[in-house]
């Protein structure tokens, strides 16, 4: 297995964890393909965490604008790798690409596939409730998140998970994933499964304005969409046009009959919201500029800004 050529291609920390992976085991790792640097200004630039860890081991790294390029095809062409590994990349894998590669190439998804196909698995799978999660490896094909699974594994989501608790374990049984698969894969010992088209469903990218509460939905809802986003974009609401951002909340069982969205209790608790079904009760928030603070604390900190009887379901002028 050591002797085979690897190209990898990923970028975020998720992805660099996995190249991490490969090097512990010292596999071949013939190029790194990441995406462009992120600029700030024409003197500072942001490398990929997937960058840092390859400048750092001196991989050879490649950054193109797309896999599409000629230059890109003769180049891996010659080098005649036997395998691509695809985790978090970003950009799309080309047919002529896949073909270059003898064990073709593979990619890491953070779902139980076909179930949430697309780039934010790990998101649906708290917004949505779900019981269980896990890491599926596929061959790659032309279509997004749809070819044959080569390994699976699932792992149970803990009543309280957040993004951030899960993606750590979602991290650790795909490394553990990865090399199982890739020893089956070169002792051609890999049975292939064909996805169930009818049991697919889809997931979408993640913007920030996902990040606004809506009071309307139920308490449930809320807090799992708060859990989901707790990296990024945040779950925030808006105050005399101040965006509140909410770090943690409880739901309250409650038959209140105020319209969503109104602050109907302010204690040493914290704040109690009403939904379309039950309250929400804050525990921790921030205020633009200043650190995570307990709802405990507002009551003394900003009496002005929260108060009982204020509707939250206004959007900001």
């Amino acid at each position: 297995m050591k002797n085979k050529k690897i190209v990898f291609a990923g970028t975020n920390k998720f992805s660099s964890e996995h190249l991490h992976e490969l090097l512990i085991n010292k596999l071949n790792i013939l190029n790194v393909i990441t995406k462009k640097d992120n600029k700030f200004n024409k003197k500072n630039k942001t490398f990929s965490e997937v960058k840092k860890i390859s400048l750092k081991n001196k991989l050879n790294i490649i950054q193109p604008k797309s896999l599409n390029s000629k230059k890109i095809y003769k180049y891996l062409k010659k080098k005649k790798p036997d395998i691509m590994i695809v985790v978090s990349y970003g950009l799309l894998i080309p047919k002529k690409i896949i073909n270059l590669f003898t064990f073709g190439c593979i990619n890491i998804h953070t779902s139980l596939l076909p179930k949430l196909r697309g780039p934010s698995p790990i998101q649906y799978s708290l917004i949505q409730g779900k019981k269980k999660t896990g890491i599926t490896i596929i061959q790659i094909n032309e279509k997004i998140d749809s070819g044959d699974i080569l390994y699976q594994k699932s792992l149970i989501i803990k009543k309280n998970e957040t993004y951030k608790t899960l993606i750590k374990k979602l991290s650790i049984l795909g490394k553990q994933s990865l090399i199982k698969c890739l020893k089956k894969i070169f002792l051609k010992k890999i049975k292939k499964i064909k996805q169930k088209e009818k049991n697919a469903t889809y997931t979408k990218k993640i913007n920030k304005i996902d990040g606004l509460i809506n009071w309307n939905s139920s308490a449930k809802k809320i807090e799992q969409k708060i859990r989901a986003f707790i990296v990024w974009p945040g779950s925030f609401f808006f105050i005399k046009e101040i965006m509140i951002k909410i770090w943690k909340v409880k739901v309250v069982k409650n038959s209140n009959k105020n319209i969503p969205g109104k602050i109907i209790k302010i204690n040493k608790h914290g704040i109690f919201i009403t939904t379309k079904k039950n309250l929400i009760n804050i525990k921790i928030l921030q205020i633009p500029g200043k650190k995570k603070i307990t709802t405990k604390n507002i009551i003394h900190s900003y009496k002005d800004l929260f108060k009982i009887g204020t509707n939250l379901n206004k959007k900001p002028s």
